[in-house]
């Protein structure tokens, strides 16, 4: 095909638009030609194959990628997106919308749905379709309630939405998570509201979890580097590499057993393990070592990270 425009002038407009983000009216004044020239120009870059335009569709999955998890952890159902997005807020979004598609399969009519709290199963129950066709789902927490304001803490709220866009049944937990000492969270158990709490516990259906990071990060999260940690979670089993419904487990796959787990008031392993399905959607650099830790756990059924992600955690295993 013949240009009817100069080739570098194509290169230039094509840069300037593409690359450097500028508009085709402030492209135009630069260059002292009209928008509508520059258009045209556009359009005959993408002609030529000067420009070429790819999507990625943060939907997908990198199936090679997802075997090679799938291998390492035993976990059969992985999905690993292809997104070179790497800040926190939009790839939790993104990685949130691929997890409610998976869960729209697993989730059937007349099942029970347990969720956790936190941003990915907030931004998960956000992107849920309310046209899912499924009806008569009873959604429960997997923990108490927790003393932060901000919404994804305010479990009881995200199920009660949750349970809407399902056509089915809310539970609430009126207790906290972390029970004052072990004594006062068996006083909260035998209350008849707990007690019908932890029969549904019993009957999970589908769980939909997140992985929370180790304390060290929250507390200095400029200075944290899980890889260079590594060493220290792998030489001290008693230490905590992540959560999962705040329930704390080291790098080696093991929940904790210590005086704060004890409190938890939450689902507790063997109800996680009892789970039909465990969905869990987890990804970030902090997250690395805390995502080995759970996926070592043996209770995930299904995974849903993002590339980068899953690359580094395959280099450190």
């Amino acid at each position: 095909m013949e240009s009817r425009y100069d080739m570098q002038m194509m290169v230039h407009v094509s840069r300037m638009y593409y690359i450097e983000g500028l508009t085709q009216q402030t492209i135009a004044k630069e260059l002292g030609i009209s928008r509508s020239y520059i258009s045209m120009i556009l359009s005959e870059a993408r002609e030529l194959g000067i420009v070429e335009i790819n999507i990625k569709n943060p939907l997908a999955s990198n199936e090679e990628l997802a075997r090679e998890l799938s291998q390492a952890f035993g976990v059969s159902n992985c999905y690993v997106t292809p997104t070179v997005v790497t800040a926190l807020t939009p790839l939790t979004k993104i990685l949130a919308a691929q997890g409610a598609i998976v869960a729209e399969k697993l989730i059937e009519n007349h099942s029970t749905v347990g969720v956790a709290w936190g941003m990915t199963c907030y931004e998960f129950m956000k992107a849920f379709s309310e046209n899912s066709g499924l009806f008569d789902v009873n959604v429960v927490p997997l923990i108490g309630g927790s003393h932060h304001l901000s919404s994804e803490y305010q479990l009881n709220e995200m199920v009660r939405l949750f349970a809407e866009k399902l056509r089915g049944t809310p539970s609430f937990i009126y207790a906290p998570a972390l029970a004052e000492s072990i004594e006062d969270k068996a006083l909260h158990m035998k209350s008849q509201y707990m007690q019908s709490i932890a029969e549904k516990w019993r009957k999970i259906d589908v769980a939909i979890v997140g992985v929370g990071s180790p304390p060290e990060y929250y507390s200095d999260k400029s200075q944290f580097d899980p890889v260079a940690l590594r060493r220290s979670y792998e030489d001290n089993p008693e230490k905590t590499v992540g959560d999962i419904g705040a329930r704390r487990f080291n790098i080696q796959g093991q929940f904790l057993k210590n005086d704060y787990n004890e409190r938890i008031m939450g689902i507790d392993e063997e109800g996680l393990k009892s789970a039909k399905n465990v969905l869990s959607i987890a990804a970030g650099h902090h997250k690395v070592l805390s995502i080995i830790g759970a996926l070592r756990l043996n209770i995930i059924t299904h995974f849903v990270t993002d590339e980068s992600t899953a690359k580094t955690i395959l280099s450190l295993v």
